[in-house]
């Protein structure tokens, strides 16, 4: 299968700039596999007697709390319910698997509190350092913000992925349309590297996301009560999982092999539109490469 190899020439070291912006259905689950990868990705240098040659920076934002509705398909506990969601998954999780991870209760509104999020770690020359926008959202008007920020002059290189998934049809009338909604979704994930795109980020692959005017940042909502068709906790696991899977290739082997997933939880394959990478798209990004900043 073809692959986008990110690691640059000369670099025996990489380091994983990670903001994750969303906690809830999707997000939780993502998180705590992706904190699971980097404990054993770390463990195996241990054990294998192995120059560490992998770092990470993780920060999980988010400001919605735990209410009571979310004890059925989210990884909240009783205790958790009025907490800050970012900080009940970063206390668990830390302590589980013996991480240091940043919380920010915050939602994420400009493209400034973005360039803080990734502000300059301080890390040696001898890492290349990737920067990770990863979406757990559910509205469009954080994604044209992140759309914005990819497309920034000044965002030289940046992966961005993208979940979502469909919610349950129960405006309809139909038992076999409701019983079979809600279990689609999908995993984007766009690439920029000095200042090209060489993978299309969400926004670009389903342009509508762009054209909508209704939605609005998650503390701006307005007017009429905007209903939420429910989600399959089946269908958010199968995001995670699908986005977690990009997540460790690239902590394993540096490597992109997926453009888009869409997949379908109730039958467990995937569905639609799938776009895996090309060899146009291992040209660019090796034309790149071997081309001196």
């Amino acid at each position: 299968m073809e692959s986008l190899h990110i690691l640059e020439p000369g670099r025996e070291k990489i380091y994983f700039d990670i903001v994750q912006v969303g906690a809830g259905a999707n997000g939780g689950q993502f998180f705590r596999s992706l904190c699971q990868d980097i404990a054993t990705h770390f463990r195996s240098f241990n054990e294998d007697n192995q120059d560490v040659t992998f770092g990470v920076n993780m920060l999980l934002c988010d400001a919605d709390r735990y209410e009571d509705h979310n004890l059925s398909n989210q990884l909240c506990t009783q205790e958790d319910i009025g907490e800050f969601k970012v900080d009940a998954l970063k206390e668990r999780y830390e302590e589980v698997y013996g991480l240091s991870i940043g919380s920010i209760p915050r939602y994420v509104k400009t493209k400034e509190m973005i360039d803080q999020l990734f502000s300059d770690k301080g890390i040696s020359d001898k890492y290349q350092t990737v920067k990770i926008l990863v979406g757990m959202i559910d509205n469009n008007k954080t994604r044209q913000l992140f759309h914005d920020y990819f497309y920034s002059d000044d965002i030289e290189n940046l992966i961005w992925i993208d979940a979502g998934v469909t919610g349950v049809n129960i405006s309809s009338s139909d038992s076999k349309v409701i019983r079979e909604s809600g279990f689609s979704g999908q995993v984007v994930v766009g690439f920029k590297y000095r200042g090209r795109v060489i993978l299309k980020p969400v926004t670009d692959v389903f342009p509508e996301m762009l054209e909508d005017a209704k939605s609005s940042f998650p503390d701006e909502s307005c007017g009429e009560l905007i209903i939420n068709n429910p989600q399959r906790s089946a269908t958010n696991r199968m995001a995670a999982t699908m986005a977690n899977n990009v997540m460790y290739n690239l902590f394993h082997s540096q490597r992109i092999y997926s453009h888009i997933i869409n997949f379908n939880a109730q039958t467990c394959m995937s569905g639609g539109r799938t776009g895996f990478i090309t060899e146009e798209d291992i040209s660019m990004l090796e034309n790149l490469k071997s081309t001196e900043e």
